[in-house]
C-alpha cells in the first residue's frame, strides 16, 4: 500500500468517524481499528486541515453544460474520471471527500 493509498484510506476513516457522532474510543471499538492509529491520524489530519489556505491545494470544480435534462437513470448511473491511463469510476452514494483526495492525487506530478 502507498503512502497515499494508506492517507485515502484513513481519511476515509475520519470522516466515518466524524459522520458517526461518537467518540473515538466507541467508533474504533466498534470498527476493529486501533486507537492510537485513530488519534495520530486525527492529528495528522486535522493539522492540515489547519495549514494556510495558499499552502493547501484547492480542489476547483469544472462547470457542466448537458444538452438533455437528467433523468433518474443519469442519476443513478456511475461516472468515469479518466487520468492519463488511469480510470476513477465513481458511483452514486460515494463519499465526495474521498473521490476528491483521489482526483486531487492524481493530479499531482510523480
Amino acid at each position: 500500500m502507498t503512502q497515499d493509498d494508506n492517507r485515502i484510506k484513513w481519511q476515509s476513516r475520519y470522516d466515518a468517524w466524524k459522520d458517526s457522532g461518537v467518540n473515538v474510543a466507541t467508533w474504533c471499538r466498534e470498527q476493529g481499528v486501533n486507537d492510537k492509529q485513530m488519534y495520530y491520524w486525527i492529528r495528522k489530519l486535522e493539522n492540515r486541515d489547519a495549514q494556510p489556505e495558499q499552502q493547501r491545494s484547492i480542489t476547483s470544480w469544472m462547470p457542466m453544460q448537458l444538452d438533455s435534462p437528467i433523468t433518474d437513470s443519469v442519476d443513478k448511473a456511475a461516472v468515469f474520471i479518466h487520468f492519463d491511463s488511469i480510470s476513477v469510476e465513481v458511483r452514486p452514494g460515494a463519499n465526495m471527500t474521498v473521490v476528491s483526495s483521489v482526483v486531487n492525487l492524481l493530479r499531482k506530478p510523480c
